[in-house]
């Protein structure tokens, strides 16, 4: 999952839509996926959640019995079942984003391909799947005012599911007539509406990650590209729609090119990741006050013992402390690096606590929509998006002190 560095350099003088073309827009599946194996239970796992009956529920981007993704289950044990494959084209959803656990005890996504509209894989849907399998599409986007190419979902105080598109809603030049993306509400019942339609250029972002829900009942999130140094931006949006810009991303010492869901911290404040900026272009860690300033915690080495490049959303740990994951730096026996599992305090000291290898009992390279989550053992679980037994991603298992055990290997043919 590596990035043309120049990509936000570029983007300033062209369109961002040509601008992903030449270096890869955040969510890779968006593209031609790759070959995917014959049958098997999914490559490339992108989402993972605890469910209420202790077990791991997530989505793969290929693979399954149609090459479209899949929805599973995995034991603690690390026994592991395939719930639904999904099946693209017009009538389904292609390149699932992961999943929650709705109030009623179903699972609901979106993915970001699939359906119809102008979109070149189809413009996406959200789904509901119940825990034995059963999958119904609740809405198809069209890639007009109502977005396209959804980035993952929350579900609301209120009941409904948020979210945002990549694609849709105004259409301008910065965006290159593709749409700059939207902010959605779906209810339950499958009915949506696009909250607010960014419209790119010094003064919003384009491109946003999925959102979160603020303690204060507002939604944060960040954009890839848009604000002042067309870097990206951290934004708010009200319930009823109202969008306000907390900080634009500066790139150089600054953060570049955010790309994943925000997490507010237990002291109010918001904290994120950015794949570029910072020392040598690697990344940073950084704080924004619910007011917008921004603080860069920690900025990337990218050296043997240190990560590059996260691409994933923190989780704030039992013990107050922040934990992601790098797809870069690390072990070199990897282009680039490996990736690494990282802890950081809210001041800002890091430590490294795993490094990924590549080999058949290890997973390597864990970008992707997945981040991290505590489970209810206090250890930490995630997936690789490459590595393990068949080179198609691990679910594992890290302790807080870093050993780490791969308990399921995706890309199985049987």
């Amino acid at each position: 999952m590596k990035r043309c560095r120049a990509c936000f350099v570029i983007a300033a003088s062209c369109g961002v839509l040509a601008v992903l073309a030449a270096c890869g827009y955040h969510h890779d599946h968006y593209y031609p996926p790759p070959s995917p194996p014959p049958s098997g239970d999914g490559a490339s796992p992108t989402g993972l959640i605890q469910g209420t009956d202790g077990n791991f529920y997530g989505t793969t981007n290929y693979g399954g019995r149609y090459g479209a993704g899949t929805f599973f289950r995995v034991t603690p044990a690390g026994a592991e079942t395939l719930l639904y494959s999904f099946v693209g084209g017009p009538a389904d959803g292609a390149a699932p984003d992961g999943v929650i656990e709705g109030a009623d005890g179903n699972f609901y996504g979106a993915t970001s391909n699939g359906g119809s509209g102008p979109c070149p894989f189809g413009c996406g849907t959200v789904f509901k799947i119940t825990p034995d399998g059963a999958e119904t599409v609740l809405y198809f986007f069209g890639g007009a005012a109502d977005g396209g190419a959804p980035n993952g979902l929350i579900q609301g105080t209120d009941g409904n599911f948020y979210g945002t598109t990549a694609f849709g809603g105004q259409f301008n030049t910065f965006c290159n007539q593709q749409g700059c993306g939207v902010v959605f509400r779906v209810t339950p019942a499958g009915v949506e509406s696009a909250l607010y339609a960014f419209v790119g250029g010094q003064n919003d972002g384009a491109l946003a990650a999925s959102v979160i829900q603020g303690s204060d009942g507002n939604f944060y999130g960040t954009t890839q590209y848009g604000g002042s140094g067309n870097a990206g931006t951290v934004f708010k949006v009200t319930p009823t729609g109202t969008e306000s810009v907390l900080h634009s991303f500066a790139g150089g010492s600054d953060g570049a090119l955010p790309q994943l869901p925000l997490t507010q911290g237990s002291d109010g404040n918001l904290y994120g990741t950015t794949p570029y900026g910072g020392k040598n272009g690697n990344g940073v860690v950084f704080r924004v006050t619910p007011a917008g300033a921004e603080t860069v915690l920690y900025a990337f080495a990218g050296t043997n013992s240190d990560g590059a490049n996260p691409f994933t959303a923190m989780v704030q740990g039992s013990d107050g402390n922040l934990y992601g994951t790098t797809s870069s730096g690390g072990d070199g026996a990897c282009a680039g690096g490996c990736g690494s599992v990282f802890r950081i305090t809210t001041a800002g000291v890091e430590s490294t606590l795993y490094l990924f290898a590549p080999s058949a009992s290890t997973g390597a390279q864990p970008p992707g929509p997945s981040a991290l989550i505590q489970g209810t053992d206090g250890n930490f679980y995630g997936t690789t998006s490459a590595g393990g037994q068949f080179g198609s991603g691990t679910l594992f298992r890290l302790t807080p002190a870093g050993a780490e055990t791969v308990l399921y290997s995706f890309g199985a043919t049987a």
